[in-house]
């Protein structure tokens, strides 16, 4: 077997495995039993408990009322009404076509839809900043503004992310997220096209990476979900030490 099809394979299993992870499991479930199975036997609320007989008490010594004082009836405030849930901005993409832009990170594929895409700047080498996440490489100035550089191999598959790899990488591209200064490091802008709902498993709802909207399956390419990612990126999560 060639060394490039042993690779497609470790590749396609590491983002199988991404995207099973998303899904709850049978371990969710059995963890879930015992409290819905109490939950079940408890009796419900406004539920009459039966009645205990009494003990018989000592007539006691009748008090003089005092009479009774007016007191001020308290307010009822009606809890705020909860906030509107976040639409999902990946529907519209799984109900029509679109297009989206393909590039590699450490032999990983990306792809950003075209809508969410910022643009694409030369790569210059940024500027470290101090105390900043493992992932943050710097700012990158662009005309007037700075942009914010992300290591995408350290972002994307950090349990991968080693030293030996962290040599190997050669970016040459930022990838920019939407309006946002936020940008993803590129090593190579592979091309773009058009797809489909159905050529993608998408994520579902409760997973731990927000940013991972689903797998493109037969080209074996991770999807982002452009605003969620920017919204971690926002939080300075690290995301070398967390699944998201």
């Amino acid at each position: 077997m060639s060394q490039n099809s042993t690779s497609d394979r470790a590749m396609r299993e590491y983002l199988t495995a991404l995207l099973d992870e998303e899904q709850p499991n049978k371990l969710d479930e059995l963890t879930r039993a015992p409290l819905e199975r109490l939950l079940a036997t408890a009796p419900a609320v406004g539920t009459a408990l039966p009645q205990v007989e009494t003990v018989p008490q000592v007539e006691a010594v009748p008090q003089v009322e005092a009479p009774p004082l007016e007191q001020a009836q308290p307010t009822e405030i009606a809890p705020p009404p909860p906030p509107p849930a976040a639409p999902d901005v990946m529907e519209e993409y799984q109900t029509e076509p679109f297009q989206a832009l393909f590039f590699s990170v450490a032999g990983l594929n990306l792809a950003v839809p075209l809508k969410s895409l910022g643009g694409i700047h030369k790569w210059t080498e940024p500027k470290p900043l101090f105390g900043q996440p493992a992932w943050y490489l710097g700012i990158m100035p662009h005309l007037e503004e700075q942009l914010n550089v992300v290591d995408s191999a350290r972002w994307v598959m950090p349990e991968k992310y080693t030293e030996e790899l962290a040599e190997t990488l050669d970016y040459q591209y930022l990838v920019m997220l939407g309006s946002s200064h936020w940008g993803l490091a590129c090593e190579m802008l592979v091309n773009t096209d058009t797809l489909t709902p159905d050529e993608i498993q998408w994520r579902g709802p409760s997973g731990k990476r927000p940013w991972l909207a689903g797998i493109v399956k037969e080209k074996m390419c991770a999807l982002l979900n452009v605003d969620a990612l920017i919204t971690l990126l926002e939080q300075g999560l690290d995301n070398s030490k967390k699944d998201h």
